[in-house]
Formats: structure tokens, sequence, C-alpha cells
């Protein structure tokens, strides 16, 4: 069941009004959102055609999260007291009794994470590397397929119940009582299968308040669905049908410009699938008088890679900072440990996203530069430093460059050059800039003109190194970079971003004489239809440049100012529109995740 579809209002009207109408019995309305989170996750679980798993099946693994973290936690709050006895032998053994359970949810959690999630990519790279270290040896073997079909929204949910348990073994978090009131906080339908993570301090609390709602409050809720679903479907799902999925199916049959601009509309597809999608779940939670964290601040202009993971997915990255980096020893350590720590935990940022050797490349790459930003950050700018950054530094990661557009994206030796020539001069203009302040309260006016310079780069980087994030697999992705290096004359093919339905229709109804195929306006339309995708991309990315207040504090005031029945017609007008755009529904990016 999908958001953007009629199924999911036929499901959530109901809901909505017998959650109010519960509004006094908190026990039915927990139970009452409960089975139909269930309900909602089993729909959307649905495996291919002819898999043998069920929806109930993937259902089942949700229910054994919650009972094994319910439990645990349970267990580990039960030992507090006793770890805190003056008597050296008591305090041991009840520490260790927590230890023991925090275990039991890690490998339980975990476990069943990795399972689904990497084992076929662990056995795939085990053939692969063994095939590499010794050529021949494993020739004719194949990597056997344990984990067919991933469950939907099991990295969210995992993470979720996952953090509750290391709460309550940190003591920061007084285990739930009610087995009734933790279920619901693990399976809460808006934000289950695709986000934002949520954490138990911030939602079970609101379990035990007699909900609320006001009139603005559902006005903010209605224009948080009404935005997401227009990023989600318009700019997200159109784009990716008639443009972008084309064009990655097959690069070699498109030029450098062509493939060029499909990075850019991935990188607005991607962000305006997944922030749309936050945004419904924002919203629907809202109408609910439940409040969710926000996942997505505006990342494109951020200005370096480690603000640009600040403000994407922001609930993966603090759950990361806070469960990964920090318990490692965050920054405090030495510098060598401190680039560990941060590169540990980009790593895993990337790799949370899948499992495959893109991935492996996607995460190195940003792990790297938020190293770089670091370091670039920190170094000391002596004319020592200078010298030996130029003299070595420069020609060594060149030369790193030149060796992975050889070895891992089997590139010609004068693309491979190419490549490295220009990362290292990419490299070389960002060291010699001055830093960008790190924050806009440290704007000074001096360097005002090197934030864009900064935002750009970041931005670039992001979208160039998308191939790997997008590409269906490594020789898909190598594909297109060797076709990103052809620098194919510029241009791009007649009909390529028409949006050809209502292209169409324009040319009909001039052959029928019931339009002027000679007026100035008709001209103009044909042409807007004609460009349309590419217009559609260029807003798109232009909005997401836009000051946030423009829309989140503007846009909405005025949304909010309508009347109902102006709201309900700009509702009706939106889901026409979303009938005409495609043929059905698309599923979320990170559903895969």
């Amino acid at each position: 069941m999908l958001f953007a579809s009629f199924d999911f209002l036929l499901f959530f009207v109901p809901v909505l009004l017998a959650f109010w109408a519960l509004r006094s019995h908190p026990r039915a309305r927990v139970l009452l959102l409960i089975a139909a989170s269930y309900f909602f996750y089993m729909a959307s679980a649905r495996p291919p055609e002819g898999a043998l798993s069920p929806p109930w099946t993937f259902a089942g693994l949700l229910l054994i999260s919650t009972v094994l973290d319910y439990v645990a936690s349970r267990e580990i709050h039960r030992r507090d007291a006793a770890a805190a006895s003056p008597d050296a032998a008591i305090a041991a053994q009840a520490r260790r009794g927590r230890n023991a359970w925090l275990l039991v949810s890690l490998l339980g959690n975990l476990g069943l994470l990795g399972y689904f999630k990497y084992a076929n990519f662990f056995i795939q790279a085990s053939l692969d590397i063994a095939s590499a270290v010794a050529p021949g040896a494993v020739d004719g073997m194949s990597a056997p397929v344990i984990a067919a079909i991933l469950p939907i929204g099991i990295s969210f949910y995992t993470f979720q119940s996952l953090s509750y348990t290391i709460d309550v073994w940190r003591q920061r978090l007084t285990p739930e009582p009610s087995f009734r009131r933790f279920a619901l906080f693990v399976v809460f339908f808006p934000q289950l299968v695709a986000g934002p993570i949520v954490r138990a301090s911030e939602f079970l609390p609101q379990l035990h308040r007699k909900p609320t709602v006001s009139a603005s409050a559902v006005e903010q809720g209605l224009f948080r669905v009404f935005k997401g679903l227009i990023k989600k479907v318009v700019l997200g799902d159109f784009i990716a049908v008639y443009f972008t999925d084309i064009v990655f199916d097959t690069p070699g049959d498109f030029t450098s410009l062509e493939c060029l601009l499909a990075l850019y509309a991935f990188t607005l597809q991607i962000y305006a699938d997944f922030a749309g999608y936050s945004d419904i779940a924002i919203g629907v939670a809202k109408l609910m008088g439940f409040e969710i964290p926000e996942n997505f601040d505006r990342p494109y202009q951020a200005r370096d890679v480690g603000e640009f993971w600040r403000r994407w997915h922001m609930t993966l990255s603090t759950w990361l900072r806070d469960y990964l980096f920090f318990p490692l020893g965050g920054s405090r350590g030495s510098n060598g440990r401190t680039y560990f720590n941060l590169w540990l935990t980009m790593f895993l940022v990337g790799m949370w996203h899948g499992a495959s050797w893109n991935f492996v490349i996607y995460s190195n790459l940003q792990g790297g530069a938020v190293l770089f930003n670091r370091w670039n950050r920190l170094r000391e700018r002596s004319v020592a430093r200078a010298i030996g950054l130029w003299a070595l530094g420069l020609p060594l990661f060149a030369l790193a460059i030149y060796g992975f557009g050889l070895s891992v994206l089997d590139l010609p030796v004068a693309k491979a050059g190419i490549l490295a020539g220009g990362s290292a001069l990419i490299f070389a203009l960002i060291v010699l800039l001055p830093q960008a302040p790190r924050t806009r309260k440290e704007d000074r006016p001096g360097l005002a003109w090197v934030v864009p310079i900064h935002i750009f780069s970041t931005f670039h980087f992001s979208t160039l190194t998308r191939v790997f994030f997008r590409a269906e697999d490594l020789d898909r992705a190598k594909a297109m970079i060797a076709k990103l290096l052809d620098f194919e004359a510029l241009g791009v093919r007649e009909g390529l971003f028409r949006i050809q339905g209502a292209h169409d229709w324009l040319r009909a109804r001039a052959e029928a004489g019931q339009l002027d195929a000679g007026a100035g306006w008709f001209q103009a339309a044909l042409g807007l239809v004609e460009y349309g995708l590419l217009i559609l991309m260029v807003l798109g990315i232009a909005y997401h440049f836009t000051p946030r207040r423009w829309v989140d504090e503007h846009l909405q005031r005025a949304f909010c100012r309508l009347p109902g029945p102006a709201i309900g017609l700009a509702y009706a007008l939106l889901c026409l529109l979303l009938l005409h755009l495609l043929d059905g529904p698309r599923a979320n990016i990170y559903f895969a995740f």
C-alpha cells in the first residue's frame, strides 16, 4: 500500500475517524493503531509474484523484533539496581546480565538485518575476492541465493527498536511497561516502512497523553501531505518513469550530455521521492495528533559533504552519530582515531542504503569526502605544508584516482587520465579556496563569495557520485561513467523531454480544428510540452535552492488561510493530476532499504 494511491485513502480515512472516535479510550485507540499498522505493513510488503513468502511472514519478523527488544529492555532494567550495589560480586553479575541481554538484542536485530539484507552480498563478494586472488580457482561456481526477498522497512524498524534497548541499557530511558504502547512505537504505520526513524523518547511520551488536535494542526498536516504528494509523484515518479529510468537502463544509447542530465534528474528524483514520503508521513501523523521528527533540511544547500549528511535523512545520520560515532570515541581521541571513527560511520551510512559493490564504492567516496573536509578545515596552512601538499599530496591523489579508473572502472587509459586530471583539478580548487563558514551565523561579508562555490561543489559531488547509487550494478555504473567521459557534442535528441500525452492531445485538437495551430499561445504551449520534463527538472532543482521559509512558512501560511472548500478543491485537482501523470503509483525508492 503506497501513500500516493487510492488504496491508502480508503485505508486512512476510516482509521482516522475511528482514532478520533476512540479519543477517550486509550487502550482501544492503541489497539486500533496496532491493527491498522500491521494491516498497512502486510498490504505494503507484497512479495514478488511466485515468491513463497506470504506477507504475514514479514509481519512475523516485525513481531519478533518487537518482542525481542521489549523483553531485553525489561531484563536489562530489572538488573539496574543490582548493578549499582555496593557488593562488588552482585554488581559484576548484574552488569554481566545487562550486557548479555544487550548482546541478545544486538545479535537478534542485526542478525536478521544482516541475513536478509547482506548475506547474499557477502557470499558473492567472497567469490569475487577469491576469483581476483586466485583466478580460475572458483570458475563455474555461482553464489547461492539465501535471502531473495528483502522484508520491506527492515532497516528502519530494526534501528528504531534497537535504539530503545540501547537507551535502556544506558539508563537514559525507563522501559515502557505496556507492551501495547511499545508495539505501537515500533509499528506506527506513517513512518514504519520508510522512516523517519523515531526514537522512543520522542514518541512514547505522546502515547501517555490524550491526543489533541487544532484547526491549525490539521491545516499544517494537510499542507505537508499536499506538498509531499507533489514532490513524490510530480518531481519524483514522473521524471523517473519518462527520463531517468530510460537513460539508466541503457546508458550506451545516449549522449554524454543526456547521461549527465539523467544524473541531475536522479538527484532531484531521489530527494523528491524520499523527502516527499517523509512529508506525507509527518502530515499523516500530525492529523492524528502525533509529532514525528523532520528528516530533511534542504540538503543540497550544504557547504560540505559532512553538512550534507547532517541535512539528508537526518534521523539516520543522528542515529549513527549517537549509537556508533560517539560510543567509538567521537572526536575525543587522537586524530587517527577520529578519522577512523568518521570513516566507519560514513561507510555504514552508505552501506545502510544497499548491499553491492556499488555501495562499497559509494560509501568510501562519501567517507573519503568527509575526512577530506575535516582535514581541509583543520590543516596547518604553513609554507612547508603547502609545498608538501602540492609536490606530493596532489600527484598521489591523481595517481590514486587514475588507478581507480583503470582497475575498478575498467576505463581506457585516456579516460582514466581525464578522470584523474579532472578530480585533481577540483581537489586543488577546493584546497585553494578559503573555508566557508560552517554556519550561517558565522557568515562574514569578506567570504560571502566563497559560500556559493562550496555549495556548488558539494551539490555536484553528491550528484556525480550517485551514479553508483542509482546504477543497477557495477557494470551499469561503469558504462554510465564511460559515457560521461566521452564528452560528445552538446545536444539532446528530439522528443527526449517531451510530455507525450499532452503533446499528442494538443496535436489532435489542432488537427480536429478545435485549436488554432498558428496561434502564438498554441506554439508556446507546444514548446512547453516539448521540453516539459527538462523545465520540470530545472524548476524542481531551483525550488530546492530557495530559502526554506518561502515554502515552510510563507506558502504554508497562504495554504492554511484558504477556506475549507478551496483546500478540498486543491486536493481534488491534485488527485486528478496524479491520475493522469502515471499508470499507477510507484514504490518509494527507500522501500528497498
